[in-house]
């Protein structure tokens, strides 16, 4: 079932930076949590958001369609930091949220995320179809 997603709804996640989501090219050892990594756990955050609170039917998800995002200052691994996401815009299927990304000390990033509803078999579907084309070319 897809209940009506609703201006104002808002998530909060915590995570533990891992090795395994910091940058490799600064200096030897573990390094600082990188923007990608940061970006796919905002961009989960939403999707949770949506999961959780209003596309709790199996048969229904959402996929990210837009993603502005400013990583604003280094966090280390290990570190503990806080994402927190807030619908702001509803567009038929197209939701926005907003964004911010706190360590313990300091705002490490914010920004906007849009995701698109969609029904997974049906999104399925034309993805294969996709593929066909793309093998008979």
């Amino acid at each position: 079932m897809i209940k009506k997603v609703l201006i104002g709804a808002t998530k909060v996640r915590e995570i533990n930076v891992d090795a395994e989501q910091t940058t490799s090219f600064l200096w030897e050892g573990e390094n600082v949590f990188s923007t990608p990594s940061m970006i796919s756990e905002m961009e989960e955050t939403c999707r949770l958001l949506l999961k959780e609170e209003f596309l709790q039917d199996e048969d229904w998800d959402s996929v990210g369609t837009l993603v502005n995002v400013r990583h604003l200052k280094a966090t280390p691994v290990r570190t503990h930091v806080s994402i927190k996401a807030t619908v702001v815009n509803v567009v038929d299927r197209r939701i926005t949220f907003e964004l911010e990304a706190r360590d313990r000390l300091e705002k490490i990033g914010d920004g906007l995320h849009e995701r698109a509803i969609i029904n997974v078999s049906e999104f399925r579907e034309r993805f294969n179809n996709k593929i066909k084309k793309l093998e008979s070319l």
